[in-house]
């Protein structure tokens, strides 16, 4: 994109170059396209296996279609980019089986520079090699490892674990870094050496950063106690950590960001079981779905003790109307008949109501801002 002469009159406001910092420009754009073209070879060394895929416009999903025109909406000001970014991820909709907004961050970030099938195979291979579950709409193989950070956190820097846990939990901004892959929270610059080192070293490098990050920001992460505050803090929120951030008076512009990446790629997690702790996150998650699921079931249970107004009116009128054994058995099978249908009613209702809310609840991950 950024190769066309009139993308910077077009695109100089919009969303996805709020962290450029002047890195690329129309001067210099040739240097970045050439560096971000060899994304895909720096890729197929850690793979191992080429990726061919041939581009397909085959979602159908009206509900994601929908998504994806909003998420292009909130990248891009010039309808013709939007549209290019939409057929993208329209392309990698069928691989992927699902979609999740990092998809457009990631494929939006790519697409300044190369061209659509280029981008289109970099992000399949991202999600076969490197986030394997993460672009999906409930990804609990992020959450998974979200909680494999805390875990690594602990064992390298126990009192940011400790300050962190007590406050908030991962998956409220891990997401930035394992889902969104830093678009719109680094700075172009440092953004263009993240991907380097993502592709170069494979999944690890996220938990390396994550704990780089953390530690590059020990000091303001340690007296802040208000979780709105920390919460930007972890997100690197432009708000509070603008593209000149400095930490002394003696750092240079950008040189705050570059640092995390440089420094993450000297945390050594040699000693860390990576599929050790994630059988564990993943164990732990299933105890606490079933704990969920059992406290769902006795709430139910107790939700059909109760006797709605219209069963008691039935009951009082068979009372007033028959008197004697014979009777009362007659009114209290019509009871026990009204009742099971009230049971069998508000069951398929709860049924129909949950169902609803699932869905609902899985369009609002796709929608909601990582």
């Amino acid at each position: 994109m950024i190769t066309s002469k009139k993308f910077w009159d077009d695109e100089k406001d919009a969303p996805i170059l709020k962290r450029n910092s002047n890195f690329i420009s129309k001067d210099n754009h040739e240097d970045a396209c050439k560096r971000a073209g060899q994304f895909y070879n720096i890729m197929l060394k850690y793979i191992k296996d080429d990726i061919n895929v041939e581009a397909k416009n085959e979602c159908t999903d009206k509900e994601i279609l929908r998504i994806i025109r909003l998420d292009a909406e909130r990248t891009f000001t010039n309808e013709e980019n939007r549209t290019l970014l939409i057929e993208v991820l329209k392309s990698i909709y069928p691989i992927v089986n699902d979609y999740h907004q990092g998809m457009s961050f990631v494929s939006s970030f790519l697409l300044l520079f190369l061209k659509p099938k280029e981008v289109t195979k970099i992000v399949i291979g991202l999600h076969k090699h490197y986030l394997q579950g993460y672009f999906k709409a409930m990804p609990k193989a992020y959450v998974r490892d979200s909680r494999v950070f805390l875990s690594i956190l602990n064992k390298f820097h126990s009192n940011l674990y400790e300050h962190i846990e007590k406050l908030i939990t991962p998956e409220a901004f891990v997401s930035k870094w394992f889902i969104g892959l830093n678009v719109h929270v680094l700075t172009f610059e440092s953004l263009m050496l993240f991907f380097e080192e993502l592709l170069k070293e494979g999944e690890i490098f996220l938990f390396k950063y994550s704990i780089s990050l953390c530690k590059s920001l020990e000091k303001e992460i340690m007296k802040t106690k208000d979780v709105s505050k920390l919460l930007a803090l972890l997100r690197l929120d432009a708000s509070i950590i603008p593209n000149d951030y400095k930490q002394s008076k003696s750092d240079k512009p950008g040189e705050f960001f570059i640092n995390i990446i440089k420094n993450a790629s000297k945390v050594d997690m040699t000693d860390i079981d990576l599929d050790k702790l994630r059988d564990e996150a993943s164990e732990q998650m299933r105890i606490e779905e079933e704990r969920r699921k059992k406290f769902e079931m006795e709430r139910s249970l107790s939700d059909d003790e109760i006797m709605f107004s219209d069963e008691i009116e039935d009951e009082e009128s068979d009372k007033n109307s028959d008197s004697g054994k014979s009777s009362k058995s007659n009114g209290s099978g019509k009871s026990s008949k009204s009742s099971e249908s009230g049971k069998s009613n508000k069951n398929e209702k709860g049924n129909g109501s949950a169902k609803k809310d699932d869905k609902e609840d899985k369009i609002e991950k796709r929608e909601c801002d990582i």
